[in-house]
């Protein structure tokens, strides 16, 4: 751990030396604001409301204590003890910076190292279900083998990853080709590459499919990483990929008893320009309603998008057998399947569970491995 040597302040910011040569600067409001001791020390939640505090607030003294941490006696009558390690970590001043974690973006190449777990393993194995969790963080997908062939399980693995999301089809639903099909999902057809629910908000994130029943030829799952080819369109056709980023499109479903719509772009960015969400349903998407000077461009756009995501350098596909299951970022991985060559029968169930949830859990189980490792 590298040491603080040396410490001053001036009307503005406490400056800090190190043992290795590095300087850094905090803000004295910032520091104040993030002060240890105004956190609960349970939650670590603040326990001081930022906008009350003094806007010309100032340390009447700081310094290196004995334990090597940074005490600071504020003009408020605080007293703040920062850990070193703690300020290295939060150092904006030298590109700290909070960042979600980079996603790892795939191609075709995928369908030779797929994340799969057996289910066996994944309720047996602690490490084994972090590892393929860890796994479906950084690529959005997942698939699982030797699932029991019966109606529901996928619900009782749903359950142990996160917090299923109940919607109008219920907690799990079945995928099957059935007469008057409200979907082209529920009949024989091919279903090319979408991110499903996109008319609802949020839109569901994560989807569990087990592959229930699965004797009929054809029909194997085709998936894309819809954040490739965000990478592949922002690299080789900028202005299309802020079109597609910037223009809002109205999605919609109805049927009886229910009615869904939202308003969103194909591509969602964070404020830092970041990926955050792909959003393409063609099945699902009303007509564009644009300036007619705006048309062309935008379906331009569009039509380059939904060609990158037919491209074979791009797609997997998984010859889905009965017993197995894939699991996809639904904000990210496109997912459908080519049309059925023959007879026999086709049963899926599917249900959504909600990321945070998921990673959540995976967040603690990543901490109680580390704190086994280190005991």
């Amino acid at each position: 751990m590298q040491r603080i040597t040396r410490v001053e302040h001036d009307h503005k910011s406490i400056m800090l030396w190190w043992g290795d040569g590095l300087d850094s600067v905090f803000h004295h409001f910032w520091l104040r604001d993030n002060s240890p001791q105004a956190r609960h020390p349970e939650t670590g939640h603040r326990v001081e409301e930022t906008s009350l505090l003094a806007a010309d607030i100032r340390p009447k003294q700081c310094f290196v204590n004995d334990t090597g941490g940074l005490e600071i006696c504020w003009s408020d009558g605080h007293e703040s003890l920062f850990a070193a390690d703690w300020l290295r970590r939060h150092d904006y001043s030298n590109g700290a910076r909070s960042q979600p974690p980079s996603p790892d973006t795939w191609g075709s190449e995928m369908a030779s190292k797929l994340p799969r777990i057996e289910h066996a393993a994944f309720l047996q194995d602690i490490n084994a279900r972090i590892r393929w969790l860890q796994t479906f963080r950084r690529t959005g997908l997942g698939i699982m083998h030797g699932i029991p062939k019966q109606d529901g399980i996928v619900l009782d693995i749903a359950q142990t990853i996160g917090q299923v999301r109940v919607t109008s089809w219920g907690k799990v639903f079945d995928v099957k080709a059935v007469p008057r099909a409200n979907s082209v999902a529920y009949t024989n057809l091919p279903l090319v590459l979408h991110t499903d629910e996109a008319y609802r908000d949020p839109v569901p994130t994560i989807q569990l499919t087990h592959f229930v029943r699965s004797s009929a030829s054809g029909g194997e799952a085709t998936l894309v990483d819809g954040f490739k080819l965000a990478e592949v369109m922002r690299a080789q056709s900028p202005e299309q990929f802020q079109l597609l980023a910037e223009t809002s499109l109205h999605f919609h479903f109805r049927e009886d008893d229910m009615e869904l719509e939202h308003h969103a772009p194909v591509l969602t960015l964070d404020p830092e320009g970041r990926l955050k969400e792909v959003r393409y349903s063609n099945h699902s998407v009303q007509p564009f309603l644009l300036p007619p000077e705006a048309m062309d461009a935008f379906y331009e756009a569009y039509r380059a998008f939904g060609a990158l995501r037919d491209r074979p350098e791009y797609r997997i596909e998984l010859d889905m057998q009965a017993g197995d299951m894939y699991m996809v970022d639904n904000r990210r991985v496109m997912h459908g399947r080519k049309a059925f060559r023959s007879g026999g029968h086709r049963h899926l169930q599917s249900c959504y569970v909600d990321t945070d949830e998921t990673m959540g859990r995976l967040a603690v189980l990543e901490r109680k491995h580390a704190e086994r490792k280190h005991r």
